[in-house]
């Protein structure tokens, strides 16, 4: 009997492991930091961490890519999508692809960080 609760339970932690991977996806979004410090820096650097990881759900991992203007994200696609880490990197103050930061994150930028 406890082989057979042993190996139920195995094949359930396996077929949980397996369908958790496919839901893990990575985007990269184009953005545009105008400074060559912002991933140094606390302020510009914590504001779009923090705004993509506390305010999207499902992200696993952001990578800040200020040479080629990209924020590289890995996440869960059953938990969230491009369109919401775009809206979040939106308010944090920066383009996200085509979409546009909003004015008054903007505005809270750093002098640095906002567009010359």
């Amino acid at each position: 009997m406890k082989n057979v609760f042993f190996t139920l339970l195995l094949v359930l932690v396996a077929q949980a492991t397996y369908s958790q991977s496919d839901k893990i996806q990575t985007t990269e979004i184009k953005t545009e930091i105008a400074c060559d410090h912002c991933t140094k820096c606390e302020s510009c650097d914590l504001n779009i961490y923090t705004h993509i990881k506390d305010n999207t759900k499902g992200v696993r991992s952001v990578n800040i890519d200020a040479e080629k203007n990209t924020i590289t994200v890995k996440y869960n696609s059953k938990r969230t999508s491009v369109s919401e880490i775009e809206k979040s990197i939106a308010l944090a103050g920066f383009q996200a692809n085509d979409k546009k930061p909003t004015e008054e994150a903007y505005n809270n930028l750093d002098g640095c960080c906002k567009k010359k």
